[in-house]
């Protein structure tokens, strides 16, 4: 018999193809809940600091929130702002800076004058924070393709490169949707739980 014509009693079998679909699923999952646990930070926005976070939703809007004893109103608004599924939340936590002048309260005074400081003088936090919001969505798409890898390691990274690719619809939805003019329809609503009552600036 010729050896060359033995075929092998077992061969590594190849995954069905819809595993690839799990995959893209499992990564899109990881980096929506990453971003759901971890996507918040604190960051200075003359003159004041401001918390931003954000939470996957099935409908996306803008909430905007003041927090400081320099509010006319402790309180929140909210306004339709895009389409993506995301939830984007701002909030005036305390002065960054010891100056302070009237046209900076006056900021402060509605929705929409706060959405144009967000607007404004956020750039840089925003791009901070993007960045952010990127790296956990590719954390948690590799964690979701390493739970269903089953030791195969081409999982973990098609669940890093569908997290990733996952926040990146998601901001692109935003940039084009995005209308922070919808915020002249609103005003503040005051919260039933109210912040510190005084916040001192931070020395």
């Amino acid at each position: 018999m010729d050896p060359s014509t033995v075929q092998p009693e077992f061969r590594a079998s190849k995954p069905p193809k819809w595993w690839i679909l799990v995959v893209l699923v499992a990564g899109a999952v990881g980096a929506l809940g990453a971003i759901a646990a971890g996507g918040n930070g604190t960051y200075e926005v003359h003159p004041f600091t401001l918390e931003l976070s954000a939470k996957p939703a099935a409908l996306g809007k803008t909430e905007l929130a003041c927090r400081t004893a320099l509010c006319p109103l402790k309180g929140h608004a909210e306004a339709g702002t895009h389409r993506a599924p995301i939830v984007f939340r701002g909030t005036i936590t305390g002065i960054a800076r010891d100056t302070l002048v009237a046209s900076d309260i006056r900021k402060l005074r509605s929705p929409s004058t706060l959405a144009d400081l967000v607007a404004d003088e956020a750039k840089e936090a925003a791009t901070r924070f993007a960045i952010k919001l990127a790296l956990l969505a590719l954390a948690g798409g590799a964690a979701a393709g390493a739970a269903i890898s089953m030791g195969r390691w081409r999982r973990l990274l098609g669940g890093a490169v569908a997290g990733l690719l996952t926040f990146a619809i998601i901001g692109l939805m935003v940039q084009q949707t995005y209308d922070r003019n919808e915020f002249a329809k609103t005003q503040f609503v005051l919260d039933e739980q109210p912040g510190p009552s005084d916040l001192m600036p931070s020395s």
